[in-house]
């Protein structure tokens, strides 16, 4: 497979498609939302510690300024002075980020990013506003005033991970343009964690934010099926007529053949604001079957929400309540859950034509088949959690990872045997996501995507990413 190269806005061009806006959050004040109390100067701490500032910050029309070189070294940033450029060259997990004294403009490995204030020189050092110097170098920002004097407290990034080994396939990332979070581990040890690409205006895409899983759910609803299996609530050669008794030939259609898409059911389901499971099934129900069952494999979103429908049956309890009690809690994936409006996700974007991007609208979806919303890390517990038996029995995962058809696909996993290798992988895509993930069963690579550009090849980039692993 050719991979697709998708590139986010070039230049000034994505500011204006999504608004110019000031990159200060509540926590640091503006100087108009500050009327009844002036500052008059800031105190900069490093994780709580004191900080002996060569060139002390200050504040300049209601915007903190630090020192560029101090504070980015001490944030963990590598700074030199580009000649040629006319800038200030940052280096950190990997990113490579340019600053020119007098401008507001920030570029992280070639994309722009704009500060609330203009760069300034005192003494000879450039002072930039601190709160875009912590979002290009990804720190955390805490901010307390009292007695006319702001107390700012930094913390480097808690939450990039890179190493050696994965120096490749974050180059990579880079020159791909891919816009998400990655995660690649050997065994149990990270290699590589990190955010690519923007979350909104004038904000970057961070290694431990939420994002949607896409078609990654239907790991967790397959093993829904089979945990209702191991305790004897369903058999996997029930028919959907038990279930739903006037599908029709729901008495053809077992819930083997749901798992493994060979039902042969209309793969589409109607993505429609407020529709229930139920409504979303009838809806399912009222199409004709795309083929007889068990005659052909083709992938389907429907098969999926059915399943959803017949956990909730055979469990007496909605889907995502039957997934946090017998998946999320015992695994401890806090991170992970049903999405909806209250709970934040990275922002998604989709192609606006000649390689521009705009944010994309809400991402419709129906339980069961993409509904679910995770991070790296619980992504990571979870597919690691198939090589013991926290969750599901060998026996049944044994099952899940077994191929049913010519697509080498199981229940909820595609499976592949390679240098004697089993890896087990599955790709997602919905309204401004596209994800992967794929494990070497017995302590080999893990590498988990969670894009936010639609139409990103994941399986591609899974596949070139692991060729240049050692």
């Amino acid at each position: 497979m050719s991979t697709k190269k998708h590139s986010r806005l070039p230049g000034l061009l994505f500011f204006l498609c999504l608004g110019l806006g000031s990159l200060l959050s509540p926590a640091l004040p503006l100087a108009a939302a500050q009327q009844t109390q002036v500052l008059t100067s800031a105190k900069v701490t490093l994780d709580g510690q004191e900080i002996a500032w060569t060139t002390s910050p200050l504040i300049d029309r209601g915007v903190t300024f630090v020192p560029l070189r101090e504070a980015a070294e001490r944030l963990g940033a590598e700074v030199k002075w580009k000649s040629a450029k006319h800038a200030a060259e940052l280096r950190a997990h990997g990113d490579t980020i340019l600053h020119r004294s007098g401008t507001n403009l920030f570029t992280v490995n070639g994309d722009p990013l704009r500060a609330d204030g203009i760069s300034i020189t005192r003494g000879g050092a450039t002072l930039v506003p601190l709160r875009a110097l912590a979002e290009v170098l990804k720190a955390d920002v805490g901010v307390v005033t009292t007695d006319g004097t702001m107390h700012v407290n930094l913390t480097p990034d808690p939450a990039s991970i890179t190493s050696p080994e994965a120096e490749v396939a974050d180059r990579y990332f880079i020159a791909q343009r891919y816009s998400g979070i990655a995660l690649i581990a050997k065994g149990d040890r990270i290699l590589l964690r990190k955010g690519y690409g923007y979350d909104g205006e004038n904000h970057l895409v961070r290694a431990d934010r939420k994002s949607r899983i896409a078609s990654l759910t239907k790991s967790f609803t397959a093993a829904a099926v089979m945990k209702l299996v191991e305790k004897g609530r369903l058999r996997l050669d029930d028919t959907l007529a038990s279930y739903y008794p006037d599908f029709p030939s729901g008495d053809r259609i077992t819930i083997h053949l749901l798992l493994s898409h060979l039902s042969g059911i209309n793969p589409n389901f109607p993505r429609e604001p407020g529709l229930s499971l139920q409504e979303t099934i009838e809806a399912i129900r009222a199409k004709p079957l795309r083929v007889e069952p068990n005659s052909k494999f083709i992938y389907s979103n429907s098969g999926y929400v059915l399943l959803a429908g017949i956990i909730e049956k055979a469990s007496g309890m909605r889907y995502g309540d039957y997934l946090n009690q017998n998946i999320w809690q015992p695994l401890g994936l806090s991170d992970t859950g049903e999405a909806k409006p209250s709970v934040p996700v990275i922002q998604g974007y989709v192609s606006a034509g000649d390689q521009l991007w705009a944010p994309a609208g809400p991402y419709l979806s129906q339980s069961g088949t993409g509904t679910l919303y995770s991070t790296v890390d619980d992504m990571l517990t979870w597919i690691a959690s198939f090589e013991t038996e926290q969750v599901l029995r060998q026996a049944s995962i044994a099952q899940m990872f077994t191929p049913y058809s010519e697509k080498n696909y199981g229940y909820g996993w595609m499976i592949r045997q390679e240098n004697g290798i089993t890896r087990v992988f599955h790709n997602g895509s919905g309204t401004g996501y596209a994800t992967g993930m794929s494990r070497e069963l017995g302590g080999g690579y893990t590498i988990i995507l969670l894009g936010n550009h639609s139409g990103m090849d994941t399986l591609t980039h899974m596949t070139e990413i692991r060729k240049r692993l050692p």
